[in-house]
């Protein structure tokens, strides 16, 4: 029966206490990546299965960097190039240094490129040649034997590794990381030859390069400590491609040995348990996490050295560890799926998450990742994500993943974290939409904040770019709707939130727990989006637009506004951009007009304009588009007051007598435009910057109709 382990308290990287090795060889084949790093060197014993590592010794008595190590099968020591004394050193199991003679016919130069095959060790440096030292002649007479000339060694190396039993010596270069091959003539000279692309691109220093005994090379990044992973297992067909392995630790100053022989072994390890062909098992480098402290999902996790794949799952044997996921919702084709996601141990985790839409065997990192980073504290979390409407109905696989580390993938080791995988179901539905301008165009809403004072009238205060998608099912009712927009403008010193009404549409209708808001690509999975107390629904997209953005750089009025100065082109669009889901627990047969009535409202106990004085008025004051309606929690008590000529009636709203939100000559406060408008300049009335808008107001939309089409010259913004 395997064991149920409880996460053990480790610390990553701390300085452990030392084994009582005697002065001696090693008793065999290590199977962990030992690494030597900074100066003076420090050894980490490194599980290349997850990265987990620990400091096995941090005084070696080199007295500086130890560098070129590689180890040695023959008599089991690790060579190296000591860099305070100028040798070659041995470095036996307690890993203290047994410096050698002076090697003759080595040139006095500092090397950093080594790796051990057959009891010889050799030695390379760009610009100065490869050499190899026989290690069998003894301490007396080393002796080291030119085999590339100074004028061949022209490959930019940190290190090299030899392929276990055969001796290939592989490399990969740090210009372009390209994978090299090193042949031996029957006299023993080398030359070298490139296999290809590892496709990582850039310039990156692998200072720890080493094999496992199934033919696996790995390098090891100095700056990130990112361990990769090369195919070589077929010396026939080679794949130099590289791809995510571990991760370990990072150094400036890198070097690597391994017992070349010995396989990777991952000991008190988690694996999924999904079909091998999305990456299970540790040969398909699988996802795995070294098991420690805090970072799990649910109460259980196993470890096991090696993935049980479904259908021989871990779970049968009556410990089914997959409890941290519950589904809340079905998964259809096209709607939102709600779960919960339990977070164990004390400590918050980053999470991630993968479904295969297509069901190719494989997660797409592109495509089918649904939960990215997601930081969740110790217990329980509601998260939502959308189903691709072309997802194929029927059954498939997803993938969850906690570790304390953001950037996790769907595959590869990391250390502490769990990974669970699940068999779900696809629900088929078909989908029809329609959409308010039309697919992929902008409507524009500008808004005066002022109401119902006029202020300045420049109708940039709030700028939105806006879409409106209503989705019906196979028998026409509208099951949902999905608003887009990206704020264009805000021109206001006042703090405006910004909301949708759904007219005639009661709160009650809507499945609440479903209601999503994305803001500028991720979801903002806590957020209320119905607000409270509302007899119609109403989704809150920002309670405080201007907290949404960076603080303007422009130079117009200290640049306290943003995106409204003529030139100011340092403000960057798209700061926020949102998406708001509103799916309803029934279908309607109709719904609301478009646009819908989206608006601008003002927040609890801020100041709004002298003409309020010190009685703020908070939530109670809208600005609507004209003609629409107040939402319940909004006062009518400013309507025919000051600037505003409207005599609102809650009888005839909505409809086409609602009047709200006008001027004497009948414009708005809020205006929307059915294509992509440049809003006018800060403190520009718009009757000078459109003049025709007053025609158009004035004929009650009869006349002017592409008002916003022609503006006066220097008047509107440059901003489209």
């Amino acid at each position: 029966m395997k064991k149920k382990l409880v996460p053990i308290a480790l610390t990553l990287g701390a300085s452990v206490s030392m084994p009582s090795f005697a002065v001696a060889p090693f008793n065999g084949c290590p199977t962990e990546a030992l690494l030597f790093q900074g100066n003076p060197s420090t050894v980490y014993a490194v599980d290349l299965s997850t990265g987990n590592y620990t400091i096995s010794q941090t005084e070696t008595g080199a007295g500086g960097t130890i560098n070129a190590v590689g180890f040695n099968e023959t008599d089991r020591y690790i060579y190296g190039w000591n860099k305070s004394s100028s040798t070659v050193t041995r470095i036996n199991q307690a890993f203290k240094v047994e410096d050698l003679t002076v090697i003759s016919g080595l040139p006095d130069k500092n090397y950093f490129v080594g790796d051990v095959f057959d009891n010889h060790y050799y030695v390379y440096l760009k610009g100065t040649g490869m050499f190899k030292i026989d290690l069998s002649a003894g301490d007396d007479s080393l002796v080291a034997e030119e085999i590339m000339t100074a004028a061949q060694a022209t490959l930019q190396l940190t290190d090299f590794a030899f392929y276990p039993e055969t001796g290939e010596l592989f490399a990969v270069e740090n210009t372009n990381n390209d994978l090299y091959l090193f042949s031996f003539d029957s006299q023993g000279k080398a030359s070298f030859s490139r296999i290809g692309s590892t496709e990582l691109g850039g310039t990156t220093t692998f200072g720890a390069q080493y094999f496992d005994k199934s033919g696996f090379m790995y390098i090891s990044n100095n700056n990130d400590g990112i361990i990769y992973r090369l195919d070589l297992r077929d010396l026939g067909d080679l794949k130099p491609k590289a791809e995510f392995f571990a991760s370990g630790p990072s150094s400036s100053q890198n070097d690597g040995a391994r017992c070349a022989s010995a396989p990777v072994i991952a000991s008190n390890t988690d694996f999924g348990d999904a079909p091998d062909s999305y990456k299970t098992s540790l040969a398909s480098n699988g996802p795995r996490h070294f098991i420690g402290p805090n970072f799990f999902f649910g109460s259980d996790i196993d470890a096991e050295g090696e993935a049980q794949i479904s259908p021989s799952s871990d779970d049968n044997d009556g410990n089914d560890d997959e409890d941290g996921i519950t589904f809340n919702s079905a998964l259809k084709q096209g709607s939102d799926a709600l779960i919960q996601v339990t977070v164990g141990g004390g400590a918050a985790g980053y999470v991630s998450a993968w479904f295969d839409w297509n069901q190719n065997g494989q997660f797409d990192a592109s495509t089918e990742q649904v939960i990215v980073d997601e930081l969740l504290a110790p217990g329980s979390h509601s998260l939502k994500f959308r189903i691709p409407e072309d997802a194929v109905a029927g059954n498939t696989w997803a993938r969850f993943r906690i570790g304390k580390d953001t950037g996790l993938q769907s595959f590869g080791g990391v250390t502490y974290g769990e990974v669970e995988d699940y068999s779900v179901t696809i629900e088929e539905q078909t989908l029809t939409h329609s959409y308010y301008p039309g697919e992929g165009e902008w409507a524009t809403l500008a808004y005066e904040d002022n109401w119902p004072n006029k202020g300045d009238f420049d109708f940039n205060d709030v700028v939105m770019y806006y879409r409106v998608d209503t989705v019906s099912n196979s028998e026409g009712k509208i099951v949902r709707y999905d608003i887009s927009g990206k704020l264009q403008a805000y021109g206001a010193s006042f703090t405006n939130g910004f909301a949708v009404q759904f007219d005639d549409v009661a709160r009650s209708a809507v499945n609440e727990a479903l209601t999503k808001l994305v803001v500028n690509g991720k979801t903002r999975h806590t957020a209320d989006v119905l607000e409270a107390g509302q007899t119609n629904a109403v989704a809150i997209i920002s309670a405080d637009l201007k907290q949404e953005i960076d603080a303007p750089v422009c130079s117009g009025s200290s640049g306290k506004y943003y995106r409204v100065w003529r030139g100011c082109s340092s403000d960057p669009a798209d700061q926020f951009t949102f998406e708001v889901s509103i799916p309803f627990t029934t279908g309607l047969d109709t719904g609301p007009d478009m646009p819908l009535n989206p608006f601008i409202f003002a927040p609890e106990g801020r100041y709004r304009g002298s003409s309020f004085g010190t009685d703020y008025p908070g939530r109670a004051l809208e600005v609507h588009l004209k003609g629409d309606c107040l939402t319940s929690l909004a006062s009518e008590n400013f309507f025919s007051t000051q600037d505003d000529t409207s005599v609102y009636s809650v009888a005839n709203c909505p409809g086409p007598n609602c009047d709200s939100y006008r001027t004497s000559n009948g414009i708005p406060w809020g205006l929307i435009i059915e294509d992509n408008w440049m809003h006018p300049t800060e403190r520009i009335n718009i009757l000078t910057a459109y003049p025709e808008l007053e025609g158009y107001a004035t004929s009650g939309g009869s006349s002017n109709q592409t008002w916003f089409l022609r503006s006066k010259a220097n008047q509107q913004s440059l901003f489209e």
